[in-house]
């Protein structure tokens, strides 16, 4: 399929709560420079571009970061910035986001991409989108999906089945089933087994497709949605129909219910990473032994560390291993790399406490 017909949804409406003390509720992860100095955002949009036409690429954001969506994209067109009035999931948000596309081209096909992930082979990225937008053409549900690059227990996974066969010289399989994240023992079978992928959430389909999964398997969800399709211009009517959506996922609530010969997987090597932790950042910008570095800083016998500063605050650092810090204005993070991901769990203590969010 080519860049004139594929619509991209980049969805940028996420908290990013495990790379606190950067990221926070009035500035999120996919809207701070982590990778480069463009903020993953703004690379999202850019690698958007590459696939799809201006006129045809959305972003879907909480109502909360339309100003920050503005700011870092002002060539997004703002009747493409499509608001979530509440924090209701990506069931909710793509089902909002296939009936306005849905309205404006019936039947089009919609490439779903995150904002706030890190993708280093775009090419592959474009070509991948382009075969999977062809076989969503026939009605097929398709996914990207990554080979592991270790056993991981923070992703899902998806195995696949019998090959279907290659479109625009990429293989296509038949998804056999989702696994939700797995215990160690479980991640290294994955691992080591050829039919299984990392589950990244990079789905394209075509819209109309995906609102008959949400009439048969979200049946109330639908209903609104039904009603906001018919009053598109009613923000009252969205906000409230949109609020009284259920919270769930788009693979809780549609992908894992839906017959998986209906699913088309593509796999493909992206240099992909959702950014989920800091820990995971630093292993996919540098070698396990090296220290990822950004701000003032000085090491002895220091290795494998992410060290980062938004400050002119110097950072010394002597016989260190495989630490995180991180420091801003307001808070300073240490901890073990593999600890990184309870980050989280500082986050909902200061959420108590209505502190540092």
């Amino acid at each position: 399929m080519t860049k004139k017909n594929i619509q991209i949804v980049i969805l940028a409406g996420g908290t990013g709560t495990r790379l606190w003390p950067l990221s926070r509720q009035a500035k999120p992860k996919q809207f701070q420079s982590l990778v480069s100095k463009r903020t993953l955002f703004q690379l999202a949009v850019a690698r958007a571009l590459r696939t799809a036409k201006l006129e045809n690429i959305f972003v879907a954001t909480n109502e909360n970061f339309i100003s920050l969506v503005r700011k870092q994209a002002p060539q997004i067109l703002r009747k493409n910035i499509l608001s979530e009035p509440a924090f209701r999931d990506t069931a909710t948000c793509l089902g909002y986001a296939a009936t306005v596309l849905q309205q404006r081209n019936p039947g089009g096909v919609m490439a779903v991409v995150y904002a706030d992930h890190l993708i280093q082979d775009e090419k592959e990225l474009v070509r991948k989108i382009q075969a999977a937008a062809e076989v969503a053409k026939s009605g097929k549900l398709s996914i990207i999906e990554i080979k592991s690059s270790y056993p991981a227990t923070q992703l899902g996974w998806v195995q696949v089945q019998k090959k279907l066969g290659k479109v625009q010289g990429e293989d296509v399989f038949e998804l056999k089933r989702f696994v939700e994240k797995p215990n160690l023992t479980k991640a290294k079978k994955f691992h080591a087994n050829k039919n299984y992928f990392w589950n990244t959430g990079l789905y394209v389909w075509r819209t109309d497709i995906l609102l008959n999964k949400f009439k048969k398997h979200l049946p109330k969800t639908f209903q609104r949605l039904r009603k906001i399709s018919s009053n598109l211009k009613n923000k009252n009517l969205i906000k409230k129909e949109y609020s009284a959506c259920q919270k769930i996922s788009i693979d809780y609530g549609i992908m894992e219910k839906v017959n998986p010969a209906e699913v088309a997987i593509l796999p493909a090597k992206l240099g992909w990473s959702d950014v989920g932790t800091w820990s995971s950042l630093k292993d996919e910008l540098s070698d396990k032994k090296k220290n990822l570095i950004e701000g003032s800083c000085l090491n002895i016998d220091t290795e494998g560390c992410l060290i980062k500063s938004d400050s002119k605050k110097l950072i010394v650092t002597i016989g260190l291993k495989n630490l995180v810090i991180v420091d801003t204005a307001d808070a300073l993070l240490i901890c073990p790399k593999e600890c990184s991901g309870d980050v989280k769990k500082i986050v909902e203590m200061l959420a108590e406490k209505k502190k540092l969010l």
